[in-house]
């Protein structure tokens, strides 16, 4: 089975011109993945954090596990995401879901104070596309019907690479192609699909605008 549904649209734009070939990589096609924890420099208690799972939703960057209160015989803690917003709250020993990531912060010998934090890094994880066929269909504009310039990683002459495991593809549009292309700098608009070829599904994996000049001197400067 493929990775086909972990896929999400990501939005690149790109500078090509008539007259040099087109060879571009794109980002990553990852999922987010625990790179890590961090207890705080200051921290009193001498507890543990786990990150039993990350789910596919969860923000990239620091999330922070901090005690709030302690009272009852029980440390409250509470998550923010990378952006400060409140995730969960929950207690220490009790396994949270916070903002997609699952984690649990285990009391040690000596106590955890108010104040105490542990940072908890997510960064995107290559997705193997192995056997997955992208294809790049570029219209005249957002909502025109007519195909501009269209290229796939299938066929004998692909036009994009494939990857593999390493969750990257990249143009490979020759000269010759590029230069049956119409000038357009304000940009064609495309968009880049995923295909199973086993099931015939297909999701979207990139999109955003083609900015196509005649020689690289005129790229961003509205020729």
């Amino acid at each position: 089975m493929s990775n086909l549904a972990l896929i999400q649209p990501q939005r690149v734009d790109f500078d090509t011109t008539q007259g040099t070939d087109w060879l571009d990589g794109l980002p990553m096609i990852g999922t987010p993945g625990f790179a890590g924890s961090l207890a705080g420099s200051g921290n009193v208690g001498n507890g543990s954090l786990t990150v039993p799972g990350v789910a596919p939703g969860a923000a990239l960057g620091a999330h922070v596990a901090a005690v709030t209160a302690i009272g009852g015989g029980l440390t409250y803690i509470c998550v923010t995401d990378p952006s400060g917003t409140v995730t969960a709250q929950g207690v220490a020993g009790v396994p949270l879901y916070a903002g997609g990531i699952t984690l649990l912060l285990t009391p040690g010998a000596i106590p955890f104070a108010i104040g105490d934090s542990f940072a908890i890094g997510v960064v995107p994880q290559a997705i193997d596309i192995t056997g997955l066929r992208f294809d790049l269909d570029a219209r005249a504009s957002v909502g025109a019907a007519t195909i501009a310039l269209q290229a796939s990683s299938g066929g004998a002459n692909p036009a994009i690479a494939n990857g593999g495991a390493l969750g990257t593809i990249a143009m490979v549009v020759t000269r010759a192609a590029m230069a049956r292309l119409p000038v357009k700098s304000e940009g064609y608009a495309y968009g880049i699909t995923a295909t199973d070829p086993a099931t015939g599904l297909a999701v979207p994996a990139f999109y955003g605008l083609i900015h196509h000049t005649a020689v690289p001197a005129q790229i961003g400067q509205g020729a």
